[in-house]
């Protein structure tokens, strides 16, 4: 087989979670007083904490505290994520086929590990997965490939070894950087145009993606 192993985003790609992050943060900001910054969410898409936090606090300037706004943003967030943490369509379907091929399967988020492991977990997918690399494991966060490369050494690949599927545009630059044949799954935002000279696959759904890369059959 051509692939030796598959990395995933999570976030927006194998769990429906972006949406809800995005709602905790339009109410947030609403409830702070601070409604111009409503839909700044939207650009954090794919970044780890820390470049959140340095735009955030551009935009607050001092209106509200960054740890005030980020507190109810999570409160927020884990509130939606006790009605359960919704799987994206045709997930569950292609990790299975996945595993019929005895394919190692890693995730590569910039969420913590932790979250990211108890938010797999509750999602009941994370036992498809042979590790969990967060955002927290690596110096660099996305765009930069250091984390798909940390990624494939987890499964004892290289990620030129490995097909990768995201769905943000710094997710995505991260995984064609690294040398991972990828795919981009786009959910909330739509592929800028510069991603289009890329030369990646982008794919209107999961399994539509995987079957145009040949990872799986038709």
């Amino acid at each position: 087989m051509r692939y030796q192993g598959v990395l995933f985003d999570m976030d927006g790609l194998l769990l429906d979670t972006e949406r809800l992050a995005l709602a905790g943060f339009e109410t947030a900001a609403k409830q702070l007083g601070v409604p111009d910054i409503s839909n700044m969410g939207r650009g954090f898409i794919g970044l780890r904490a820390d470049a959140v936090e340095i735009r955030l606090r551009q935009a607050l300037d001092g209106r509200v505290t960054f740890d005030a706004f980020n507190a109810c943003w999570d409160a927020y967030f884990h509130t939606s994520l006790e009605k359960g943490i919704p799987v994206k369509r045709g997930v569950i379907e292609l990790l299975k086929q996945l595993a019929r091929y005895d394919l190692p399967c890693a995730v590569a988020t910039s969420t913590q590990t932790a979250r990211a492991k108890e938010h797999l977990e509750t999602s009941g997918i994370a036992h498809y997965f042979q590790s969990v690399t967060g955002g927290d494991q690596v110096t660099l966060g996305k765009p930069n490939p250091e984390i798909y490369h940390a990624a494939a050494a987890s499964i004892g690949l290289t990620a030129s070894d490995c097909a990768v599927f995201e769905d943000s545009d710094p997710g995505t630059n991260a995984a064609v950087a690294s040398g991972a044949v990828t795919v981009q799954v786009p959910d909330i935002n739509a592929p800028a145009s510069e991603m289009h000279t890329l030369g990646h696959t982008i794919a209107p759904s999961i399994l539509q993606g995987a079957r145009m890369i040949e990872l799986i059959e038709e």
